[in-house]
């Protein structure tokens, strides 16, 4: 199958005019993205009008958009993005194996490019407090994933390469190298983060907790903060319906040396009272670490690995050695783990 990262900029234009209708004089590959399957273009017409082209090897199921639209068009949250219709009306479209959806253009920096200021946090925690008391309609929430622990393989197979002697674990390439040194360099740390994770999925437990509409990928990179105090929700692949802490974990996650401050000034205000569960943001956190892992593995040593972009696999690379950094990810994730002891 063909990646959405060697796409030609002629091959994107002649879909965008076929499928959407939109005539494309400049075609741009954004840079950044932990996606593994999927890669995003900024795209412009000769009138200036702009747009925003993700492009995926996996399928988004359709009531994503469904429930997106939802929340703008009867719920009235403008701050949350969702696709355009193709010429057909569908939200999406398929071409060579690929899913192609297309954004409207928010000129707006992400999270990663731009500090959110006090009214930007208020904000963000006002527009999340309601996607997450949203009453959906049962014909869109009982078609939305649910996940549970038994959904998860991040946690089982990061646990299977641990007991695997380093040295048995096979290298493809130069990258794969590299990859494998810096999983020796922090492996006692990444033993750690998987104990932990199996630690907490077992205090937990079977203990229901009540569901809201998650986003699940709030990190820096997925809000864009603008003029005026705006603020956007983009890219909501993940959908599901989960405890209201798959979300709230991410602020205070350092996700990209990004958002590792537990309480930003503003935000808890916006959002409003809540009782937060520990264990399930300490949980949220480092599975999220394995979950990253997993796709870094899979980029880097798996078979077929070799046949990805080089530069999507030395980005991966770049992301974990990150995940170890000062404040980053692993960081947090202790802290949170300890906050879960009290």
């Amino acid at each position: 199958m063909l990646h959405p990262q060697e796409l030609s900029a002629a091959q994107i234009s002649e879909v965008l005019a076929e499928v959407f209708g939109v005539r494309a004089s400049t075609v741009l590959q954004r840079a950044g993205g932990a996606d593994a399957g999927a890669t995003v273009y900024q795209v412009a017409g000769p009138d200036g009008a702009r747009w925003w082209l993700k492009c995926r090897r996996y399928a988004v199921d359709p009531v994503v958009w469904e429930v997106l639209h939802h929340l703008r068009e009867h719920v009235g949250l403008r701050e949350v993005i969702a696709p355009l219709p193709t010429r057909d009306g569908a939200a999406a479209a398929s071409w060579a194996g690929l899913q192609w959806t297309l954004f409207p253009y928010v000129d707006a920096f992400s999270g990663f490019e731009e500090a959110l200021s006090r009214a930007h946090w208020q904000r963000l925690g006002r527009v999340l407090r309601q996607v997450h008391d949203v009453p959906l309609p049962a014909e869109l929430s009982d078609r939305l994933r649910c996940p549970g622990f038994d959904d998860d393989t991040a946690v089982e197979r990061v646990g299977a390469w641990l007991q695997r002697a380093d040295a048995r674990i096979p290298v493809r390439d130069a990258l794969g190298e590299e990859y494998l040194a810096l999983w020796c360099r922090h492996r006692q740390r990444i033993e750690a983060i998987w104990q932990r994770c199996r630690e907490l999925r077992a205090r937990i437990g079977e203990g229901r907790a009540s569901r809201v509409l998650c986003h699940a990928d709030l990190h820096a990179g997925n809000v864009l903060v603008g003029p005026e105090d705006g603020v956007y929700l983009i890219d909501w692949d993940e959908m599901v319906l989960a405890p209201r802490e798959r979300d709230l974990m991410f602020v205070g996650a350092g996700i990209g040396g990004r958002w590792g401050r537990e309480q930003p000034p503003g935000f808890a205000e916006g959002y409003g009272p809540v009782t937060v569960d520990p264990l399930r943001v300490a949980y949220h956190r480092h599975w999220r670490i394995l979950q990253d892992l997993q796709e870094f593995h899979d980029l880097l040593l798996e078979p077929g690995a070799t046949a990805r972009p080089p530069a999507q696999r030395r980005q991966a690379l770049r992301y974990m050695a990150e995940q170890f950094a000062p404040g980053n990810v692993a960081d947090c994730a202790t802290r949170a783990w300890q906050a879960a002891q009290g």
